[in-house]
């Protein structure tokens, strides 16, 4: 039970860190942009940089963890990954941002599928309540970064860089907690079993999870970059914006971790799914109504049809592999190819509200990426027998 609770609680801590340097930065969006001079889509490139580069870099997965090993590799990108968040408080221009959103990318897009392997090697049984944790635990961390980043402005005198950089200090200590207290991996399953896993490009499931993956994260993160910006133009939210963006991310957080765990007792994902997207679109029905309580309602069915979908897509790839490294080599290629395409929807959102100027492209993104997930989410389980 000692061991069940501790890894548990690595887990726990490793993933509050994967998100801090992404979800920080919407809050303050306003300020980079009268700051740097710099439009929509420019600033749109800051969050979704790393996002892509999660999935850029995670072809890498196999490689790292066969050289490193899973252990030793998450303490390495752990500390990387806290340098490059402290070093926005030095390099605080656009490129210097935009170089540590690549260095940012690049550790989370190896940190995570490593936990993923993790999961499926100390809680085989358990898989949905330990993805439900992992989930949390990112919420928790895009809750807490997105509600304090204006609070830390503040405190800094309005260096927004400075609010931006001190979420590395955390990264640094939790690497350090993580190379303790995490035990060591099986020599097997480090060198033999990940030399002989590959990525499953010719398995149509694998492609058909990319997608669901693909389309689940690009509108969490248009609607996490875009989603204060829409209430800041809408006359009767402006002031409630950043208020909104905290209630998506505290709500988001729970759902998180209760529909994974709900998942684990009901073995039924495919409700799952429907009810997610149901969501979603009920929430894209209330974002057209303006007022207060309405956009709350928004907010929390996208809170819910978003907390619902990421650990969804986690948990595919740990239902259809046999073993630890090949959940990670799934997982690698899922998020690979999931990140990069759904890291390019809110630039896409972007350009087309530059093009437009109508915030009201969110709302559309939205409803035809809740058709298309219970439509893939549906076939993928069908396949599946789940």
């Amino acid at each position: 039970m000692r061991g069940y609770l501790k890894n548990s609680a690595l887990i726990f801590i490793v993933a509050f860190n994967l998100r801090l340097g992404i979800s920080s930065v919407p809050p303050v969006m306003n300020q980079i942009k009268a700051s740097l001079a710099i439009s929509n889509v420019q600033a749109s490139l800051l969050p979704s940089i790393p996002v892509f580069c999660m999935g850029l870099f995670a072809f890498g997965i196999g490689r790292v963890q066969q050289i490193f090993g899973r252990r030793q590799s998450i303490f390495l990108l752990l500390l990387i990954l806290g340098l490059a968040t402290l070093s926005r408080m030095l390099f605080s221009g656009y490129i210097g941002l935009v170089s540590t959103a690549f260095i940012i990318g690049f550790s989370v897009a190896i940190i995570g599928p490593l936990v993923s392997g993790f999961i499926k090697e100390e809680f085989p049984n358990h898989a949905g309540l330990l993805i439900g944790v992992y989930s949390l635990a990112m919420g928790l961390g895009s809750v807490v970064a997105s509600g304090m980043v204006p609070q830390m402005t503040s405190w800094f005198e309005g260096e927004w860089a400075n609010a931006l950089g001190i979420w590395g200090v955390l990264a640094v200590v939790i690497a350090v907690l993580w190379l303790v207290f995490s035990p060591k991996e099986k020599q097997d399953e480090t060198i033999q079993t990940v030399t002989a896993v590959k990525f499953p490009l010719a398995n149509l499931q694998a492609w058909k999870m990319v997608a669901f993956f693909a389309l689940q994260s690009g509108m969490f993160y248009s609607i996490l970059t875009w989603i204060a910006e829409f209430f800041r133009n809408t006359v009767v939210l402006s002031n409630h914006s950043v208020f909104l963006l905290t209630a998506f991310t505290t709500v988001q957080m729970t759902c998180s971790f209760l529909i994974p765990a709900l998942m684990d007792r009901t073995g039924n994902p495919k409700f799952w799914i429907y009810l997610c997207s149901v969501a979603m679109l009920s929430g894209a029905f209330f974002l057209s109504i303006s007022n207060l309580s309405a956009a709350m309602l928004a907010v929390c069915f996208f809170a819910i049809g978003t907390g619902g979908y990421f650990p969804i897509a986690m948990l595919l790839p740990l239902t259809y592999t046999k073993t630890p490294s090949e959940a990670s080599v799934w997982t690698g290629m899922i998020q690979a190819f999931g990140y990069m395409i759904g890291g390019q929807v809110p630039v896409l959102l972007g350009w087309l509200i530059d093009t437009s100027g109508n915030y009201h492209m969110l709302f559309y993104m939205i409803v035809a990426n809740s058709i298309l997930l219970a439509i893939i989410g549906r076939n993928i389980l069908k396949k599946q027998k789940i």
